[in-house]
């Protein structure tokens, strides 16, 4: 499946550059709220793209996870914050009578040797920070990544730029022209190569992860 994220994010960034090149023909050809409208929505745009790269690349993860097959009790031990997620659900919302059989019961699945073939690969570990460099950070930690969450850390600035302006479009708080009035078609360029350099950072990231064996315990890979 990783295979199949890159091949679209390639597509997609194919489709940037076409934005990029409209919106230089129109700031060259003429000025006003026009121009500085497709500027701002090429927010909404880039952060589609970081977007379906870092939801797509877990869900690889979960994907290449679920065809090991192996034992869960293999799993590194951050990792089951997300695969045992139902039972973590069922343990929080059980209620008083039956919350001490929960709680052993998900105890007992730390050393499961159920496979990790049931495994569901629509699973997230959303954080509530809507796709900001904490979101990253989570991602990282539960799957036990030590790499960088972005290739240099001055990406670390656009990640928060681009989740603000396209939240601030796309729920009503400012208009696109408000939003792209304040980039020319050039920081619009820079700004597509820095979210396709972080998505396919975040896409390779894991890849690499899950061929070097980092999901698993040290003593029972697969």
């Amino acid at each position: 499946m990783f295979a199949t994220v890159s091949a679209q994010l390639a597509d997609r960034q194919l489709s940037h550059q076409r934005t990029v090149a409209l919106i230089r023909s129109l700031e060259e050809t003429a000025q006003g709220p026009t121009v500085s409208a497709c500027k701002g929505l090429a927010f909404v745009q880039l952060y589609a793209t970081y977007e379906y790269a870092v939801r797509s690349a877990v869900q690889a993860t979960l994907v290449a996870l679920r065809a090991a097959g192996v034992e869960i009790r293999t799993l590194r031990r951050d990792l089951l914050a997300l695969v045992l997620d139902s039972h973590w659900d069922s343990a929080s919302t059980c209620g008083r009578p039956r919350v001490w059989d929960s709680r052993m019961a998900l105890i007992a699945h730390v050393d499961s040797r159920e496979p990790t073939s049931t495994l569901r690969d629509d699973l997230f570990p959303s954080d509530g920070s809507h796709y900001r460099l904490n979101q990253l950070r989570t991602i990282w930690k539960v799957f036990c990544i030590a790499a960088p969450v972005v290739p240099e850390p001055r990406l670390m600035g656009r990640i928060e730029e681009l989740v603000e302006n396209r939240n601030a479009v796309s729920h009503g708080r400012r208009r696109p022209e408000e939003v792209g009035a304040r980039y020319s078609w050039q920081d619009i360029s820079k700004r597509a190569d820095d979210t396709d350099a972080i998505a396919c950072h975040v896409v390779s990231t894991l890849e690499s992860h899950v061929k070097a064996g980092g999901l698993f315990t040290a003593a029972t890979g697969p």
